[in-house]
């Protein structure tokens, strides 16, 4: 109706020039993105142990689990199935093992998966070589697995090749340490047309000197959650950032902070995974869970104990968060 569209020209008029007047402060309040709620630890004692277990991906059901768990002498992919509320004890998943294996992601659709592996080259002599493999479902469940067959050079275009994310239409999102003239950390997308892997592109929001790593793709690609260590001024450690999409580019990286450390992170945050519903991520991170205050009685000391020996030891665990409420402010931007 034109009136209301002559009522609402006019609010957002009066409130644009009452930000302009007020002053760059509060053109900095109206963007500042929310703070999240305070992560919490994913079934600790099962998937969340005393090992550094990482990079959780969930099946497109919810029901299934692919994490890599790792020690001193490396990692190995892991599988784990909700059943009837619980998760199941995590075993090797069907197609790791043999090598060091890392980081697997879950196509939307659940019908293959990607993941680091370190191997050894064809070549004389040969090499370590750090590049993305693939694996396709082949029958019902998740016992039957294709061979592992690494993915072409229009993907794997340098010697590390790290933590991938796949998108609706097929586009692989990962990371290159050493592709490109300037040999640093940097963010890439190799777009999958009529079936086949094009040559894989740097993403215009990343840079070499960003540090940006581990990209987590939305299943439209509407939005991406990294990790950088290098974004946040005077913090060295690995934070998580969310970019979102704007026309055929992307928006400016905004860090996303959690309730008790929304200033300066006192953890390192990274390899992000978006759960089926795009709004719940899991994460992995060295954070604990808060102690309470000293002097202990004797339960709380039984309790404490029982917590160290089953995951909160100081290694990396799965955590889980919700981006609602900075998909929703998003949307209002938008």
């Amino acid at each position: 109706m034109p009136g209301c569209r002559r009522i609402r020209f006019r609010l957002s008029s009066v409130l644009a020039l009452s930000l302009i007047l007020a002053g760059p402060a509060a053109l900095a309040a109206a963007s500042t993105p929310p703070v999240l709620a305070a992560p919490q630890i994913f079934a600790p004692g099962v998937v969340s142990g005393p090992a550094n277990d990482e990079s959780p991906a969930v099946s497109p059901d919810g029901n299934t689990m692919f994490f890599t768990r790792s020690g001193a002498g490396g990692g190995t992919i892991m599988e784990t199935h909700r059943v009837h509320g619980h998760w199941s004890t995590p075993r090797i998943a069907p197609f790791s093992g043999t090598w060091q294996d890392l980081a697997p992601a879950l196509s939307p659709d659940g019908s293959f998966l990607v993941y680091v592996s370190i191997r050894k080259t064809d070549t004389r002599p040969a090499r370590m070589q750090v590049n993305l493999w693939r694996v396709d479902r082949i029958g019902p469940g998740w016992d039957h697995w294709s061979a592992p067959r690494r993915l072409p050079a229009t993907v794997n275009i340098g010697n590390g090749i790290w933590k991938a994310s796949v998108a609706r239409d097929g586009s692989l999102y990962f990371l290159s340490i050493d592709a490109g003239k300037d040999k640093g950390k940097r963010l890439y997308v190799s777009r999958y047309v009529n079936g086949v892997y094009q040559q894989a592109q740097p993403l215009s929001f990343s840079h070499y000197g960003d540090s940006d790593v581990d990209p987590e793709i939305a299943a439209d690609g509407s939005f991406m959650v990294f990790a950088s260590d290098r974004r946040l001024a005077g913090d060295s450690k690995d934070h998580l950032f969310i970019v979102f999409r704007q026309g055929n580019g992307w928006g400016t990286p905004q860090a996303i902070r959690y309730a008790g450390d929304d200033a300066h992170g006192f953890s390192t945050d990274y390899l992000p995974h978006l759960a089926p519903d795009q709004r719940t991520l899991y994460f992995t991170s060295d954070r604990s869970a808060p102690v309470a205050p000293y002097p202990h009685d004797a339960a709380q000391a039984r309790a404490y104990l029982q917590r160290v020996e089953a995951w909160d030891n100081g290694n990396l665990n799965a955590w889980s968060v919700s981006l609602t409420p900075l998909l929703d402010a998003q949307k209002h931007v938008g």
